[in-house]
């Protein structure tokens, strides 16, 4: 029986060949040193976000995957942060590292995600957190409540849109305008070069000024600023793949909701799925992994939070989630 990996939340489906292609030439010159600076990435980096930005390579820095950008700005600025649970861990572990004032802030209202930030925490926070869909919820945060905190808050206000590519929704077009905000965006889950880890930030050039006065020189390979260079050109391509990816997670959530289970919206490549307790939920994770199913429980360290009832999926093949789906039914 073969093994199904749904458990880290990458992008399960193969890179285009063309990509490879490319990427295979790259392997040849691996003993060359990456530009430190990464000028071609920037370049194709602000092309790929657009004209409209007005976005320049001043206004990015990359980091060896988005767990360092956060490491980054939370050295930056958060002596005292403000983390939204449950939500990815990094946030909260960055602060830990950094032995800094925490305050995490509970959003799950009758076991559903509901974004609100008290504006009195906001006056005293130097670091506020959002995950714009969030992880591992899959909740979008509509846009008139990220104005509402950047416009609250006296610190910075990290937007983490590392899942952009499946939504299409940001506040990218605010960076110029809102000195507080920065905006985070990952190769990882969306181009499929997690294992090469590359991330960016995107702010004011003031801001990505004091984040490069703590950042390693060449802190990004090689291989991850040529890969990030790559992928940006084939956007057509992946356009297909996250349409799929998005396709295959509802028509799971779908068949796990006829189980009478409960599912978060699926606006990324992940399903999380509610087991109403935890003695079900850590039930089923058995079954999962004896079935050589790999998934993200709730109680793991990949989220900060109480989600004990649930399990987070990462979307694979059609065939991959039909069989989950089998197991499941059993």
């Amino acid at each position: 029986m073969k093994e199904i990996d749904l458990e880290i939340a990458d992008l399960k489906f193969p890179l285009p060949s063309s990509v490879l292609k490319e990427l295979r030439k790259e392997v040849l010159r691996i003993n060359y040193y990456p530009s430190g600076n990464y000028p071609e990435l920037k370049k194709a980096f602000c092309d790929y976000m657009g004209p409209k930005t007005a976005l320049g390579p001043e206004n990015v820095v990359f980091g060896n995957g988005l767990d360092e950008i956060i490491d980054l700005i939370t050295r930056v600025w958060g002596d005292f942060t403000l983390i939204p649970v449950p939500t990815f861990s990094q946030y909260f572990q960055a602060a830990c590292r950094s032995n800094q004032k925490i305050i995490k802030v509970n959003m799950m209202r009758k076991g559903s995600y509901v974004f609100n930030y008290d504006k009195s925490l906001l006056k005293k926070a130097s670091l506020v957190w959002i995950c714009n869909p969030n992880n591992p919820t899959g909740d979008l945060i509509p846009r008139e409540k990220i104005e509402e905190v950047i416009d609250s808050s006296v610190g910075m206000v990290a937007v983490d849109e590392c899942y952009f590519e499946y939504t299409g929704k940001t506040v990218l077009d605010l960076v110029n305008e809102c000195k507080n905000l920065i905006v985070l965006r990952s190769f990882s889950k969306n181009f499929g070069i997690a294992g090469l880890r590359l991330g960016a930030a995107i702010s004011s050039p003031e801001n990505i000024k004091k984040i490069e006065r703590i950042r390693q020189p060449f802190n990004v390979n090689r291989m991850a600023e040529k890969a990030g260079t790559i992928v940006l050109k084939h956007k057509k391509e992946f356009k297909k793949i996250w349409a799929e990816v998005l396709r295959i997670g509802r028509k799971f959530s779908a068949g796990v909701e006829k189980m009478g289970y409960r599912t978060f919206d699926v606006n990324a490549n992940f399903v999380l799925v509610d087991f109403s307790s935890e003695s079900k939920a850590r039930e089923i994770f058995e079954k999962l992994s004896k079935n050589r199913i790999k998934a993200c429980p709730g109680w793991s360290d990949e989220f900060e939070g109480e989600l004990d009832n649930c399990i987070r999926f990462a979307i694979g093949g059609e065939k991959d989630m039909e069989r989950v789906l089998d197991v499941l039914r059993h």
